[in-house]
């Protein structure tokens, strides 16, 4: 009896039939991705349009730092070793007023030592008289603000236009010995309750950002080292009941402050914060 034999499939088409399905499965997982794109980038849209319309608002920055882990960094423009932590943000801002002065490079001796950058809102006539230590704080990395021209809360704040007409001229004053055209001011005494709408609108309109302060270290009240656990029980409170806020210390451009820096500096790096300087691309802190 004759025996059958079956007839074996080539291995060339079993293969060729493999690589079809794989093709026909790709481009079928391809077409679902696809089809789900416009649903995801909505969702990331709204996440950062809600987290830099109201970065203050403790809720919604808490839900865009899930969202996205790049949140804090592009507020807060921090560099590879100024980076916060997941559970809490632990970067400082020290901003100094008034200067600058005759004692202003001591206190810069203080910051490069402890490689730390700080925000300087200056005074117009300040900046002529002290052009060395300006240069100096343009040359070291901090950033240049202003603070007008005065000082004087009923001349700075007498009329709609006085504000910005003050931080103009400190903006040429400073433009004149750097070549910096900051945009960064902060008012005298504080914007609240000092500037009033149509103020703060002529402000806007000549391209200003103003910032007040969040942690006040009552250096002006003390000058002493009183300052220094002022600030750091203020940091405690805060860091209970709004951490996610940006911490920007006011401080002031005098000798006392200057003192006991030092140990200030020394005591925040223990407590595991970092520090940074206000850009003009940050939402300002403005009082309300």
């Amino acid at each position: 009896m004759k025996k059958v034999s079956k007839k074996k499939t080539p291995y060339n088409t079993i293969l060729l039939s493999k690589v079809i399905g794989l093709v026909l499965l790709t481009l079928f997982l391809f077409f679902i991705w696809d089809m789900s794109k416009p649903h995801l980038q909505a969702t990331n849209g709204q996440a950062k349009n809600v987290a830099s319309s109201d970065f203050r608002d403790t809720s919604i920055s808490l839900k865009a730092k899930d969202q996205s882990t790049r949140t804090l960094d592009t507020h807060f423009k921090t560099n590879p070793n100024q980076q916060a932590t997941n559970k809490t943000n632990k970067t400082v801002f020290l901003t100094f007023d008034d200067g600058p002065s005759a004692t202003s490079n001591q206190l810069l001796n203080v910051l490069k030592a402890h490689h730390v950058k700080a925000t300087f809102f200056m005074l117009g006539p300040q900046i002529q008289a002290h052009q060395s230590a300006v240069k100096r704080l343009y040359q070291e990395g901090h950033q240049l603000g202003l603070h007008g021209m005065t000082h004087d809360i009923n001349l700075f704040y007498q009329n709609s236009e006085s504000p910005a007409n003050e931080m103009r001229e400190a903006q040429r004053i400073l433009a004149s010995v750097t070549g910096v055209y900051s945009r960064l001011v902060r008012t005298p005494f504080g914007s609240v309750p000092n500037l009033t709408y149509h103020q703060k609108v002529r402000l806007n309109q000549n391209g200003f950002i103003y910032w007040d302060w969040t942690i006040d270290s009552l250096d002006w009240r003390y000058k002493n080292s009183q300052y220094v656990p002022e600030v750091l029980n203020q940091l405690q409170m805060f860091e209970k009941n709004k951490p996610w806020e940006p911490k920007v210390i006011l401080m002031h451009d005098q000798p006392s402050t200057t003192n006991y820096l030092d140990s200030l500096i020394i005591q925040l790096k223990a407590r595991g914060y970092t520090f940074a300087v206000i850009n003009e691309t940050m939402p300002p802190v403005q009082h309300e």
